[in-house]
């Protein structure tokens, strides 16, 4: 057993009583405890939690799309991901939870398991599971790999221990050529490291073709020109709203929508609202007639809110909290500004700006520029700049599945 293995064996078992009290479900599994109707032989799918399941989706619906006999397991450690997982793909795969990361409980899982291959989705790298499956001569991949620039500083403070791990893997499939070159530089060898594009824009695409408005027609007809404030923070609304005032005067028929990040705000943001005279004042739950200002209370619908919008901003971006994911507003097309906190989607930031599609603001005087500038400019060909941009990243799904396919029917144990 290696020095990992021992460690994680004690720590583990050590932990067990608060892992229990934590995980309240699938403890039974969570120690490598599966039901025997579980298929053998499968493609092993992990994917953490709810972000990781939306990235998997695509790729297993490819998987299904050119292998519709093949059977999946996919793994996921929270509960909210394992409802994403039955609500996105319960059709397409059997749900498992993912059994802790020591070596008595992995030799117990994989026996039971039996996985023909094991995909990681992202960058959930267990050691110990590696180990385990190169012992058994199973296949290991990454697909979808990423690796922020500081989490790449962490991992490389110690890599002398994650470089043996990261060779573990048969492929490493990354977003984008910068997530290439740091798993390199961790030790992965060059050959072993493709570039293939990022999943979740293939599940963006999908989810734009199949929106249905969330039944939001009879609450947005007839509401434009509209701008959309999404996902915003304590101290970005009184921002939103100073901007809004003064384009209010250049736009008197102008619409605006509010998503804080946390819904259950809208109340405050309404009397907040409201006390600034910016109009009627509406929460989306109540709303019913005319409006000029919408709070929206509700969860799961701001996706679709940017098929309405001319323009939008994105929270969590003038406060410290690292941006929210631009791809939302950029697969509609829609132009949109952010603060200069968007540590957390640099390098899409930066791309996009490149297209015209991403704007930096830092206060409400540069936020009313921005959104001055696109609507009165409506020509702006922002839609053509929006598939040439995702034309370039679509289709990882197929080429990720495409060189697992190749490299398990062409190249069995070359890497193992």
């Amino acid at each position: 057993m290696s020095f990992y293995g021992c460690v994680s064996e004690l720590l583990f078992f050590a932990a067990r009583p608060f892992l229990n009290r934590k995980y309240d479900e699938g403890n039974e599994q969570r120690y490598g405890r599966y039901p025997d109707d579980l298929p053998k032989g499968a493609l092993w799918i992990h994917a953490v939690s709810v972000g990781e399941v939306q990235s998997a989706y695509p790729f297993i619906r490819e998987i299904k799309r050119q292998a519709p006999d093949m059977p999946i397991l996919l793994s996921t450690i929270t509960k909210t991901g394992r409802t994403m997982a039955e609500r996105l793909a319960g059709d397409l795969v059997r749900h498992i939870y993912y059994p802790w990361d020591s070596p008595s409980v992995l030799r117990r899982a994989l026996t039971a398991l039996r996985p023909a291959a094991y995909i990681t989705i992202e960058t959930e790298i267990w050691p110990e599971m590696l180990f385990q499956l190169r012992k058994r001569r199973i296949p290991t991949f990454l697909v979808n790999g990423r690796l922020s620039e500081s989490s790449f500083r962490k991992y490389r403070r110690l890599r002398f221990f994650w470089k043996p791990v990261i060779r573990r893997y048969s492929l490493i499939m990354t977003r984008s050529a910068p997530d290439r070159d740091r798993f390199i530089a961790l030790g992965a060898e060059p050959d072993r490291v493709k570039v293939t594009g990022d999943c979740k824009v293939d599940a963006l695409i999908a989810r734009k073709n199949a929106a249905d408005g969330a039944g939001l027609g009879e609450i947005f007809a007839g509401k434009e020109p509209l701008i959309l404030a999404g996902s915003t923070h304590e101290g970005e609304e009184e921002i939103v709203f100073d901007a809004y005032a003064e384009l209010l005067k250049i736009y008197p028929g102008l619409k605006l929508v509010v998503v804080p990040r946390h819904p259950e705000r809208g109340r405050a943001l309404l009397d907040e609202a409201s006390a600034r005279k910016l109009g009627k004042v509406e929460l989306m739950s109540e709303a019913y007639g005319d409006w000029n200002v919408l709070i929206v209370d509700r969860i799961g619908v701001l996706f679709s809110l940017y098929g309405y919008a001319r323009a939008a901003f994105l929270g969590g971006s003038l406060v410290p909290k690292g941006g929210q994911n631009i791809m939302e507003p950029a697969i509609w097309g829609v132009p949109f500004c952010q603060g200069p906190d968007y540590r957390d989607f640099s390098e899409a930031t930066e791309a996009l700006e490149k297209t015209g599609l991403c704007t930096i603001v830092r206060d409400a005087r540069e936020m009313r520029d921005f959104f001055d500038g696109v609507l009165s400019n409506g020509n702006s060909d922002f839609g053509r700049e929006r598939q040439e941009f995702f034309a370039a990243l679509s289709g990882a799904s197929r080429r990720s599945w495409d060189l697992i396919k190749d490299f398990r029917s062409g190249h069995p144990g070359k890497y193992l």
